[in-house]
């Protein structure tokens, strides 16, 4: 399914860049040509089940093909994992053979990426496209609010999400997430289905994202909206030289604050911000300039591909095309009987809005009393020279939890100013929803620009 995507955009865009990376620049035929080298080598290895351990490249998105083509089931590994993560993460999946860049023993079978590059040549075997079962992906989840799991996708069902549209000769997105997170697959897969180009950067840096968005002329953007509050200082300076006609914001709750201030920044570029789960896919997409979601969703007929309901104040989806299983958990199911997969995602109902209050594995129990961490940083963020807020539980002997509260000031702001601000604005709050540590830090732990919050993964 995947490899015919790219045969339909070869027939028509042979010469169209594809890939643009700091190494580089591979049209639709160069990675249909390297994605046949590699096959050819990985049939004669004969794996039925890879892993990719490598950062972000043309040669990884080659891989993606070739293991695709010989029906084999890959697994795409975020490489900043450590050493020891990975070969447990390996052994659970079952791989016999990983593909790195790294030197390090990983427990299993290594081919060098490397090697995959030095491949690239004369074809001399055909894979043998077609002949196996649809081939698999399988990633993991962010692990932001839990242990990660391992969910099963088929090619179709990703694909299947892709809204075709006209193709552009000048639309270029920038590929702010890691392919090994579903967001990043989702773009890839969008870039791919649409004939546009991928623009690589140089590490995951935002830093290096906007020196990109600049080098490369990128029109497209998609990235989570902390990644979004961390750009603002950059893209202030360089906004000038950019041409973004389209700005996604996914992976977590959008404040208005922050859809204002990038309208504000870029008056003409259309501002997206997108639902979706891992395990459900793409779910919808809003840009009337409003966080949450319009509450008519919750009126979408039987036959809609997505349907919404809220329960007990959680936001449940039933789509039609998700993951298969969680790989590492058969018997654990997403979803009920009837298909309605609970997310974990606490919701409100104000007037004619649909708002998220933060995920039920993120609430803190102060004596007795729930508390939302979306909420308290929403009381927070507009505040002059806030960057960015955190809000968690820490552990505490008396109440069980208190609430506490990193915080970034932004650049050019005293730092004992912007504090003394924000310890002001907590004493609207309700009483068991007052940070009672609040916390001056340089920057906030993520993973895939997604913000941790349990006191665990902080430390």
């Amino acid at each position: 399914m995947i490899y015919s995507k790219l045969t339909a955009a070869l027939q028509n865009y042979p010469d169209k860049p594809f890939i643009i990376s700091p190494s580089g620049q591979w049209s639709y035929a160069d990675i249909h040509r390297n994605a046949w080298s590699i096959a050819n080598k990985l049939g004669r290895i004969n794996p039925s089940r890879i892993a990719a351990y490598m950062p972000d490249s043309p040669g990884l998105i080659a891989l993606v093909f070739s293991a695709a083509m010989h029906g084999r089931s890959l697994a795409l590994i975020n490489r900043e994992l450590s050493t020891g993560q990975v070969r447990a993460t390996l052994k659970k999946l079952r791989v016999q053979l990983v593909i790195s860049d790294s030197d390090e023993n990983l427990g299993c079978e290594q081919l060098p990426a490397g090697e995959l590059a030095e491949s690239a040549g004369a074809v001399e075997l055909a894979p043998q496209v077609g002949k196996f079962a649809e081939a698999e992906l399988i990633l993991l989840t962010s692990g932001t609010s839990g242990a990660p799991k391992c969910i099963r996708y088929l090619w179709s069902d990703l694909l299947a999400q892709v809204v075709k549209q006209t193709p552009s000769d000048d639309e270029h997105w920038l590929l702010a997430y890691r392919l090994n997170h579903f967001a990043g697959v989702q773009m890839f897969c969008h870039v791919l289905v649409n004939h546009s180009t991928l623009v690589l950067t140089e590490s995951s840096s935002v830093a290096d994202a906007v020196a990109a968005m600049v080098e490369y002329r990128v029109t497209h953007v998609s990235s989570t909206p902390t990644f979004w509050r961390f750009a603002l200082a950059f893209l202030v300076d360089v906004r000038s030289q950019l041409q973004l006609r389209h700005i996604t914001l996914g992976s977590e709750a959008v404040s208005e604050d922050l859809l204002r201030r990038l309208q504000e920044l870029f008056p003409c570029a259309r501002i997206v911000h997108i639902y979706a789960l891992t395990e459900a896919g793409s779910c919808i997409s809003v840009s009337d300039g409003k966080p949450g979601l319009p509450i008519a969703v919750l009126q979408r007929p039987t036959s809609a591909p997505v349907q919404f309901r809220v329960k007990a104040g959680e936001l449940l989806v039933k789509t039609r095309h998700g993951m298969t299983d969680y790989l590492d958990q058969p018997k654990l199911q997403a979803r009920d009987a009837q298909g309605w997969l609970a997310t974990g995602d606490l919701v409100k109902i104000e007037g004619e809005r649909i708002l998220f209050i933060g995920r039920r594995s993120e609430t803190i129990n102060v004596g007795g009393v729930k508390v939302h961490p979306l909420e308290v940083e929403g009381a927070l963020t507009s505040l002059p020279g806030v960057k960015l807020v955190r809000v968690y539980g820490r552990d505490n002997p008396v109440v069980g939890q208190i609430v506490a509260l990193d915080l970034v000031v932004d650049e050019g702001w005293e730092p004992k100013t912007v504090e003394a601000a924000v310890r002001e604005a907590c004493l609207s709050l309700p009483r068991h929803s007052r940070p009672l540590s609040i916390n001056l830090v340089n920057a906030l732990k993520t993973n895939n620009f997604k913000l941790a919050r349990r006191e665990a993964e902080l430390l």
